[in-house]
């Protein structure tokens, strides 16, 4: 039903478009024969709407065109008659009926990826529809036949190369615009899943929790002499092990969908920072902050570990830009040393307390807060980062700052564990 229905609408579209398209035309035999651009506007939607019949389409242009440009000769001659009408533009609604007869004929919507095939076809559907048509107003043309059939036949070439022209600009832009989408929902997927992983770090840190609670329960069971409070702490005790089962369900359901996700998938730095720049700029933008970016690689190597190298560096980008209060830069960079890759993120900001240096890795401390809620932050950007690096990639992370200067982030990785190719 709604599949009709969107048929009729683009029925439609194409009968009231073509129409009006029309309206704008050369009459060079004085005979109510048109040249328009409405071939050409009919000849695109066809091609553009492949899900309504050809000729069903041209039919019901045919029939709508001739009752509106009867309606409108009517309108300005008034003391016109009806047999005019229909003798002016009945021609007209027979030339888009076999116009549309012969575009399925050359099966046309078959050559949209062969230019010469199609330009030939659309050619042909063209000159002969005119030439049937100028046949029919023979007795109303006033000028030699030969002439005016070169004439059609050299229109419809024309006609022909504008649509082809068309066709191909708007089909490079709407394939252009796709793209950009597809390139956008992909990197929207990319941090998710980065996003994703970093959050199972404190999802298996919940479980190391409940399996503690659980003992601690138990030990008050043993431990109790009243009988129902012995019975209500085994009781307990019992419901946190069930949580802890379903926390474990939960963590290996999606670290098996992760790991189904991000088999024999990899990334070049190139394309990390690409994704990281665009989603950083657009972060920037939404905070109203006029922050310069640079993002600098060594080597453009591949590695399949590139959710957990999104997450630190853009937690660790995030942190700049909230150290900033108006305007800065944030520098990012990549070099090789000693088996180890190394990442510097450099900001600008207002930098860091020597009291808080040794605290904000540490889970919840934060200093930053919502100035409209009052809120203050979790405090596990750091914490994510921390983790990852030291318990994933083996690596390490180090903090330098200079109140009012800026800061500087040091990360290292370990070549063996995050490069797997050189690019």
């Amino acid at each position: 039903m709604v599949a009709n229905r969107k048929k009729l609408e683009k029925l439609f579209i194409v009968c009231i478009f073509t129409a009006f398209t029309g309206q704008v035309y050369l009459n060079p035999f004085s005979s109510g024969f048109r040249f328009s651009f409405s071939v050409s506007a009919l000849s695109l939607m066809l091609m553009y709407f492949k899900d309504i019949s050809v000729l069903t389409a041209t039919n019901a242009v045919g029939i709508s065109i001739f009752f509106f440009r009867t309606f409108v000769y009517m309108l300005g001659n008034p003391e016109g008659d009806m047999a005019t009408a229909v003798s002016l533009y009945a021609p007209g609604a027979i030339f888009y009926s076999l116009y549309g007869i012969l575009f399925e004929m050359m099966n046309v919507r078959d050559k949209l990826n062969k230019p010469e095939q199609l330009v030939i076809a659309l050619w042909f559907c063209d000159s002969i529809s005119n030439i049937v048509e100028v046949v029919l107003r023979k007795n109303r043309i006033d000028q030699p036949f030969e002439g005016v059939v070169l004439a059609m036949i050299l229109m419809g070439i024309m006609r022909s190369l504008v649509t082809l022209s068309i066709y191909y600009i708007t089909s490079y832009y709407m394939s252009r615009y796709e793209r950009e989408q597809k390139d956008k929902k992909y990197k929207e997927l990319i941090f998710f899943m980065a996003s994703l992983k970093s959050e199972l770090f404190f999802l298996r840190k919940s479980i190391v929790d409940i399996e503690e609670a659980m003992k601690k329960s138990y030990r008050l069971y043993e431990q109790l002499q009243d009988t129902h409070l012995k019975d209500d702490a085994l009781l307990v005790a019992k419901d946190i092990h069930e949580v802890k089962k379903d926390y474990i369900r939960v963590v290996s359901g999606i670290e098996k969908t992760l790991s189904e996700e991000n088999e024999n998938l990899h990334m070049s730095m190139k394309e990390i920072y690409h994704i990281i720049k665009d989603n950083t700029q657009k972060l920037i933008d939404l905070n109203g902050k006029n922050i310069h970016l640079h993002f600098h690689y060594e080597q453009n190597f591949l590695t399949g570990d590139f959710y957990q190298l999104i997450s630190v560096l853009n937690n660790l980008i995030i942190n700049a830009i909230e150290a900033i209060e108006d305007t800065g830069s944030i520098v990012i960079t990549q070099e090789i040393a000693n088996e180890d890759c190394i990442f510097k993120i450099a900001d600008t900001g207002k930098g860091i307390d020597a009291s808080d240096m040794d605290l904000i890795f540490e889970p919840g401390f934060s200093t930053k807060f919502n100035p409209t809620t009052g809120e203050m932050s979790t405090g596990i950007g750091l914490t994510h980062v921390k983790h990852i690096m030291e318990n994933h990639f083996q690596g390490s992370i180090s903090v330098s700052s200079e109140k009012g200067v800026g800061t500087v982030f040091t990360v290292h990785i370990p070549l063996s564990k995050i490069m797997h190719r050189k690019w």
